[in-house]
């Protein structure tokens, strides 16, 4: 029973840091919502520990990472395939290659940035 309450919290947590990524992606949002980015990871540290999930920490890192990856390989296809899209006109092609050079840059940060509060939040939890 435990497994299933732990893969319970692992599809919510992501969902909601999907929802968080929607704004640290955008170029122009990225610093703004890193904050909220930093409080969600924390968040869902504390309620990791505070559910006593303690066994789970690992999984939780490793499968969220994972996810996580996936999901930036899945769209770094999906900025390719617009690329293709742009056709022949060089600035369409520039700027839809910059755009999506960023996105990436920005979803690798706030993919690093989330792990990282995580795990820091939760082991500081667990130490004290």
């Amino acid at each position: 029973m435990e497994v299933v309450g732990f893969i319970i919290f692992l599809v919510v947590s992501h969902f909601g840091v999907m929802q968080v990524f929607r704004l640290t992606t955008y170029h122009r949002y990225f610093w703004p919502s890193l904050p909220l980015l930093i409080g969600y990871a924390a968040l869902v540290a504390w309620a990791l520990f505070a559910l006593e999930m303690h066994p789970f920490f690992f999984w939780q890192l490793v499968l969220a990472g994972a996810w996580l990856f996936v999901v930036g390989r899945k769209q770094s296809k999906t900025a390719g395939a617009m690329l293709e899209l742009a056709g022949d006109d060089a600035d369409a092609v520039r700027f839809m290659a910059g755009s999506a050079a960023k996105t990436t840059a920005y979803y690798m940060a706030s993919s690093i940035v989330y792990l990282v509060v995580f795990a820091i939040t939760y082991v500081w939890l667990y130490n004290t």
